[in-house]
């Protein structure tokens, strides 16, 4: 039987009755744009996440940029993000006429960290984004520390990251703001496009949502050129039948990884490690090895789904190739040479894991 990679869809199966009940409820009221199941979700999501306000956006990429503006990041100031993560990190500074500065990741966390986030800080740094990549929570404390006494806002990258957590806190509720995706194959994901940021900071709330409708109030007046960027009701009622079941999915999803671990998975391959005092969501379980190829071709084989993931540091991607540091980043580019993604779910079956390791262990033997 093929192993998927993203295992999830049979969690999925018994809700969705639930969700096209409610989204046909949607369709019959008439309201599709900034309607109610949009204000309640902000709500319950605000809630889950534990911070005092949540803004429903079109999608991830879109809260990433809408948060920095909100934050105050104009055009010609830098922004510190890691080069190893999603295009649409860096993507974000540069739509917004900001310059990306691509810092290191720690070799275990495969994280943005103080000591890799400090030495590409100059005195035109106004962000930092540090992304909690896979899942695993980025040391958000510490770059705070970093970043404060310098009048630097740190903006957290959590598109993988519903239900994680650093020291005893959700991921999205511990730097200035946060900026999720909702895009079908995380582990809160919708069925389209979908986003929202999150933030203790009621201005930064208030401008994100201005920035959301074109920068207007009343659709008459524009104080700014915003974005036409809203999560839309049928997304918001789909999401709001799957979020209490997130904290059961999430579990699942540790107890995979552990089934990893116990299998003996990191004897073969690096496997990333958790942040201290942090507990990762494991969106992806990744693994980094100079026999990548060789494990790749005998998971083919065996039926088992397996892909690298940003297996090309992003200062190296020809749209950012402008603004590659002036020498390659060790970390980032190991980590990109060697890194596999392995099948991971909140409905991954017990075997898997032992499966998945003993092809790997065949393929090296």
């Amino acid at each position: 039987m093929s192993i998927p990679l993203f295992a999830s869809r049979a969690a999925l199966e018994p809700l969705l009755p639930e969700i096209a009940e409610r989204q046909r409820a949607v369709l019959e009221g008439g309201r599709y744009v900034l309607g109610p199941e949009v204000a309640a979700f902000e709500s319950e999501f605000a809630e889950f996440v534990g911070t005092g306000h949540c803004v429903g956006l079109a999608n991830g990429t879109d809260a990433l940029e809408i948060g920095l503006r909100a934050l105050g990041v104009e055009p010609g100031d830098e922004v510190v993000v890691p080069a190893f993560t999603f295009f649409a990190t860096a993507e974000a500074v540069v739509a917004l006429g900001a310059t990306p500065v691509f810092c290191d990741v720690d070799p275990e966390t495969w994280c943005m960290t103080a000591a890799t986030a400090e030495p590409a800080i100059t005195d035109r740094t106004r962000a930092l984004v540090p992304v909690h990549i896979f899942g695993n929570p980025a040391p958000v404390g510490e770059l705070l520390a970093l970043a404060e006494p310098r009048g630097i806002r740190v903006l957290e990258d959590a598109a993988q990251a519903h239900g994680a957590e650093l020291e005893g806190r959700m991921a999205g509720a511990i730097g200035d703001a946060a900026a999720f995706s909702f895009f079908p194959s995380k582990n809160l994901g919708g069925f389209g496009d979908g986003g929202a940021l999150t933030t203790n900071d009621a201005e930064v709330a208030e401008r994100a949502r201005l920035l959301r409708t074109r920068g207007s109030v009343d659709k008459r007046t524009f104080t700014e050129v915003g974005f036409n960027s809203r999560l839309d009701e049928l997304q918001a009622a789909g999401l709001r039948v799957l979020l209490p079941h997130l904290a059961d999915w999430i579990e699942a999803r540790r107890l995979a990884a552990g089934g990893y671990l116990d299998a003996g998975l990191g004897d073969l391959a690096q496997v990333q490690s958790e942040t201290a005092d942090g507990r990762s969501a494991w969106h992806i379980l990744a693994v980094a090895s100079e026999q990548r190829d060789r494990i790749a071709s005998a998971l083919a084989d065996a039926d088992i789904q397996a892909r690298p993931y940003y297996e090309i540091p992003l200062y190296r991607q020809p749209a950012l190739a402008s603004w590659a540091p002036s020498a390659p980043l060790p970390e980032a580019e190991r980590i990109c040479s060697g890194i596999l993604a392995l099948p991971m779910g909140a409905a991954l079956p017990e075997g898997a894991r032992a499966e998945v390791v003993a092809a790997i262990r065949a393929a090296l033997d």
